[in-house]
């Protein structure tokens, strides 16, 4: 099974670099490229979403998990998208990180805005085995609101923990945070070593190439390969990051 962590960088930021219209279009080719079988995006509005699934990610192929940050269930999601030939959808739910993790909008005390995750749990097609996976979009700018985050959600996650389980997206924080140790204690390891590149380009300003978007698997699987995906360029603030799990 391959899986893939991609920001493609919301379609309302103003900066040049950022203008949707002009790369939109790149974003489309590097999605279809990662040929992947689960795809968690993270910054996307609606209507980026509904390009992408107009193709490469095709309703008639794809399930799509998630919804917008907002209290109205727009803006910015997380969604996971997965492959219909490999994953059947069971459940999904967004959850708000903060004191309110049911009521749409809210946020985490002190966050300029809502941050959320996705957790979708999946029959394998042709299998037995169940898997669940949660797609994260953490504060950028708060390392103890990261932490307790990911507190969180590990407490959201608990009655799965054991089982097989995937937690990646856009962590906006290194492994030397004291997230990653959280992680770890409760059996989710990551798939990507620590400095083997950044995955955030920042558009070619160093100041944002940093190792931000992470992938955390459970023992019940084996990490064949990860992959950071340079080649995708500046078609968003992001590279994609990949990972061939057994």
């Amino acid at each position: 099974m391959r899986v893939a962590t991609y920001n493609i960088r919301n379609v309302r930021a103003m900066d040049r670099a950022s203008w949707w219209w002009r790369r939109r279009g790149a974003v489309r080719a590097v999605v279809a490229g990662l040929d992947a079988d689960v795809v968690a995006l993270q910054e996307a509005y609606p209507s980026q979403i509904r390009w992408l699934r107009d193709d490469p990610l095709t309703a008639s192929e794809w399930q799509v998990a998630g919804r917008g940050r907002n209290a109205g269930g727009g803006g910015e999601a997380a969604p996971i998208f997965t492959r219909s030939s490999a994953l059947a959808n069971r459940t999904e739910v967004t959850r708000w990180f903060g004191p309110d993790p049911d009521r749409a909008g809210s946020r985490p005390p002190g966050a300029a805005h809502p941050r959320i995750a996705t957790i979708a749990d999946y029959d394998l097609v042709g299998d037995d085995a169940e898997l669940t996976i949660a797609n994260v979009h953490l504060d950028p700018v708060s390392g103890e609101r990261r932490a307790a985050s990911v507190d969180q959600l590990l407490g959201w996650l608990e009655p799965r923990l054991g089982g097989p389980m995937i937690v990646l997206g856009d962590f906006n924080g290194p492994l030397t945070e004291s997230w990653h140790s959280a992680l770890r204690a409760a059996g989710l390891r990551s798939a990507l070593e620590d400095g083997v590149g950044p995955t955030a380009n920042g558009f070619g300003a160093a100041s944002g190439q940093q190792q931000i978007d992470h992938v955390f698997v459970s023992a019940n699987f084996e990490v064949v390969a990860a992959t950071i995906h340079t080649e995708a360029g500046h078609a968003s603030d992001h590279y994609p990051v990949t990972v061939e799990l057994r």
